[in-house]
């Protein structure tokens, strides 16, 4: 269980959680948060991103760049006249100082004897976003679906004798830190269902290296409600899922999750919509 106090925006039409979208922060906003990446949007379709408060023994930065947004040439059905949004999202991550504090405390995840990698992992990553509903006169746009698929792997030191951990999701992250591949799918479901309310839903399948050595599935659902004045205070609670095998045998971890956010909101948002000036 974690809780967790960050800052960002809130604009006239809704709060939607951009994280796992193509969408990217508004430009000139800063979003703070504990533990969840701290944002900044640096221009009008790309942020850069950090953990370091929490995680300053694992050093990382990332940067999103939303490409380019298509319409749907569907004349009838679903699809009909939707925009898509389509970007990336790029990690990089210095896990050895992590590992070596882990070395030292118990329960020992990681052998005294091991020697710990130097090493820099690196996740890119590709994304689809469409509104299933769209805005009208009278209701704003609503329903986000977000298609999502990458990898993430490392270059370092060859010399090393440390093992991946026999633990759900720690396993698949060290793996990666060990020469070997790991590729996943997902996709995000975000159910807005007023000013007041969302609902985040998602599923992700990893794979440890490209013939399915092991796998791991997660499935997380999150509750957003929205209070105060001009919904300023988020509450969110929800549930984490992480199931998987681990050197063939399968591993299981439930972690509940809590989180606070209060948002301070720029003079334009209200000006600027959902995303800035690419979704109204």
């Amino acid at each position: 269980m974690f809780f967790c106090v960050q800052t960002a925006c809130v604009f006239a039409q809704a709060n939607f959680q951009t994280r796992p979208t193509a969408c990217t922060i508004p430009k000139k906003t800063f979003e703070f948060s504990v533990f969840s990446p701290t944002r900044y949007g640096v221009g009008e379709k790309t942020e850069v991103f950090s953990s370091l408060l929490i995680d300053w023994k694992l050093p990382n930065v990332g940067i999103k760049h939303l490409w380019f947004v298509k319409k749907a040439k569907k004349e009838s059905g679903f699809f009909r006249s939707r925009d898509i949004y389509f970007g990336t999202v790029h990690n990089f991550d210095y896990p050895t100082m992590f590992f070596e504090t882990v070395q030292d405390k118990k329960p020992k995840y990681i052998s005294d004897t091991a020697k710990v990698r130097t090493v820099v992992t690196m996740r890119n990553e590709l994304r689809a976003t469409i509104m299933l509903k769209k805005r009208t006169s009278c209701d704003p746009a609503n329903f986000l679906f977000t298609l999502r698929a990458g990898v993430k792997n490392s270059f370092g030191s060859k010399d090393y004798t440390m093992q991946p951990v026999d633990k759900a999701i720690w396993y698949r992250e060290t793996v990666a830190c060990l020469d070997t591949v790991v590729w996943f799918v997902g996709a995000d479901l975000d159910l807005h269902f007023s000013d007041r309310l969302n609902i985040l839903i998602d599923a992700d399948f990893h794979s440890v290296d490209w013939n399915v050595k092991d796998w791991a599935g997660e499935h997380k659902v999150f509750f957003y409600g929205y209070c105060g004045r001009n919904r300023r205070i988020m509450l969110e609670g929800g549930l984490k899922v992480a199931y998987g095998t681990v050197f063939g045998n399968m591993k299981t971890i439930a972690l509940p999750m809590i989180d606070v956010s209060y948002f301070f909101k720029p003079k334009k948002s209200r000006e600027e919509g959902l995303f800035g000036s690419d979704l109204r």
